[in-house]
C-alpha cells in the first residue's frame, strides 16, 4: 500500500495542501488560485536566473498569494492567512525529506536526515555551517539565508518570517519526546538582524 522509503522519501502535492488551506481562507478559492498561479511567473522573472527553477516557483508562488491578500486586507491580516496556509505545506515537504514515516525517529536520525535534507531539499541554496555534531547536541548555523534574500528581491522580506517559524515548527514535531529545538536566544535569525540564523538541536536527558 505505502509506496516510499528511505530510498524513495514522500513527495506531497503542495498544490493541493495549499488549496485545501485556502479554501478554508478564501471566499472565492478557485478563482484566488488562478490569479496566484497567473501572477508567478512575472514575479519568477525577477529572480536570479541561475536560482534552481523548483526553489523560484516557490517563492514566487508564496509571494503571488501574500501581494493579492494584501490588496484586500492589511499586512498582518495577509501575512498571518499566508501563515496558515503555508505552514502545512512546508512541513509536510520537510518531513518528506527527514523519512519521517521511514525511519526511526530519534536524535541520531534527526542528524542523519536533515544533513541529507540539506543537500536535496528547498534550502540546498543556503550557506550552513555545523558548530557541533555530538551525542547530545547538534548546533548549526545558516550564515546566507536564501529565502530573506529572494523575498526581499520580489518586496516582501516580511514573509521570511513565516519560514522561520516553519523551522520552529518542523524540529520541536519531528520527536518531541526525545528532542528539543530552541534559536539560543531571541533574534536569533537573519531576518531579525542577526549575522546568521541559529540552529540548536538537542537530545532529552
Amino acid at each position: 500500500m505505502l509506496k516510499t522509503s528511505i530510498e524513495n522519501k514522500a513527495k506531497p502535492s503542495t498544490i493541493l495542501i495549499a488549496y485545501g488551506g485556502i479554501i478554508g481562507y478564501i471566499k472565492r478559492p478557485f478563482w484566488f488560485l488562478i490569479k496566484t498561479l497567473m501572477k508567478v511567473p512575472s514575479l519568477e522573472r525577477k529572480l536570479p536566473k541561475k536560482m534552481p527553477g523548483d526553489i523560484k516557483k516557490q517563492v514566487a508562488l508564496i509571494s503571488s498569494m501574500y501581494l493579492i491578500l494584501k490588496k484586500k486586507t492589511d499586512e498582518k491580516r495577509a501575512l498571518s492567512t499566508i501563515q496558515a496556509i503555508i505552514t502545512p505545506v512546508a512541513i509536510s515537504v520537510q518531513l518528506g525529506n527527514f523519512r519521517y514515516a521511514e525511519t526511526n525517529r530519534s536524535f541520531e536520525n534527526l542528524k542523519k536526515y536533515h544533513e541529507i535534507a540539506i543537500a536535496e531539499g528547498p534550502t540546498r541554496a543556503n550557506r550552513i555551517e555545523i558548530i557541533e555534531s555530538s551525542e547530545k547536541k547538534y548546533h548549526f548555523r545558516v550564515k546566507s539565508c536564501m529565502h530573506s534574500g529572494l523575498f526581499k528581491r520580489l518586496g516582501v522580506p516580511e514573509i521570511t518570517k513565516i519560514m522561520c517559524n516553519v523551522d520552529n515548527a518542523l524540529y520541536n514535531i519531528y520527536c518531541p519526546d526525545k528532542v528539543v529545538f530552541h534559536r539560543d536566544g531571541i533574534g536569533k535569525t537573519i531576518f531579525e538582524g542577526n549575522e546568521y540564523c541559529e540552529f540548536v538541536c538537542e537530545k532529552r536527558g
